[in-house]
């Protein structure tokens, strides 16, 4: 876009001093001064152009070679090859010199990888040598001259591509692949911090956390690395009761419970067990207790509750009568 402004002013440029030109021939004739106005108005549009080609950001690197052509007709041998240097990613940008004996009018032609203006912008992976012919022709004769190209190689680093910040709850599966290309097609060697060394982590209850991933990518001489956070969030595990039965009794015999009770996330837990056998566990029964009860077993971490209910009967156990004391009887 600013080139095309500076050609539009330098263009503005040539058909006001052209008139400029004109005025002033008109001058020597006439003797009529030169407009003050017009002169200051070409050095402003001559500054502008100077200001546009000081700012203008810099562009990838051209390499401009000057090509002198032999006259028409001419033959060239294989020792008059010239050979141009450039490196990967640089623009390669030929010149052409020719000289027609008869002042024809010329045109030229260019091999791959050189474009029709004989320009050919390289990239990274395009090192070697590369033989290209240039060709001028009157439309007549015609006149070829064999040029090599050699583009050296510049290597850059592996780039990693497209991380962002990855959140997900325990118990979840994480697949993580990073996506990794290397400007020069080298084979590149990827690793990736813990917990996601071998790309796949399943999480379980102690995974809560926040992890700074690295992934490394290497062309075995340049080095890339960029990180992410990998954010695992607290899934509660509930308590888990074991150990509990219903039981049969006999009036007259004890009720002992000993629940199992365990946590993943070992949290502290509060048991509690309904009567008639109380949070103790134990419960002494007694000759007038035979029945079936349902006893209740619960436990919590503060977040959670589970509970467990058993059955416990309690078989009537018959007792022979009692004398309990002796006495006469008055009259």
């Amino acid at each position: 876009m600013k080139k095309a402004v500076i050609l539009s002013l330098m263009l503005i440029s040539i058909l006001i001093a052209g008139c400029l030109d004109y005025k002033t021939y008109q001058v020597k004739d006439e003797e009529e001064p030169v407009d003050d106005n017009l002169l200051q108005e070409i050095e402003r549009i001559e500054n502008e152009i100077l200001i546009q080609e000081e700012t203008a950001e810099p562009q990838i690197t051209e390499v401009a070679e000057e090509i002198v052509l032999p006259e028409l007709g001419e033959e060239t041998s294989s020792a008059e090859i010239k050979t141009l240097t450039v490196n990967e990613n640089e623009v390669v940008r030929l010149k052409l010199k020719a000289n027609d004996p008869d002042n024809d009018k010329v045109t030229y032609s260019f091999s791959q990888p050189l474009n029709d203006l004989g320009v050919w912008r390289t990239k990274y992976g395009d090192a070697g040598e590369y033989f290209v012919r240039v060709t001028v022709t009157d439309g007549k004769s015609s006149t070829e001259v064999p040029i090599k190209i050699i583009v050296e190689r510049v290597n850059v680093p592996p780039i990693i591509k497209n991380l962002k910040d990855i959140k997900v709850k325990e118990g979840e599966t994480i697949d993580f692949k990073p996506e990794v290309t290397d400007p020069n097609g080298d084979k590149v060697e990827v690793s990736i911090s813990e917990p996601l060394k071998t790309s796949t982590f399943v999480t379980d209850h102690t995974s809560a956390g926040q992890y700074q991933i690295t992934v490394t990518a290497s062309d075995g001489e340049l080095t890339a690395e960029e990180s992410f956070q990998l954010i695992i969030e607290n899934v509660n595990q509930m308590p888990e009761i074991k150990g509990l039965k219903d039981l049969v009794v006999n009036e007259g015999e004890a009720v002992r419970l000993n629940p199992e009770i365990s946590d993943l996330d070992n949290d502290e837990i509060k048991l509690t067990i309904s009567e008639p056998v109380g949070d103790d566990g134990l419960w002494e029964t007694s000759f007038t207790d035979h029945g079936v009860y349902s006893v209740t077993v619960s436990a919590t971490d503060g977040k959670d509750t589970v509970t467990k209910t058993i059955s416990i009967t309690v078989e009537d156990v018959n007792m022979p009568p009692e004398i309990v004391d002796i006495y006469l009887e008055n009259n």
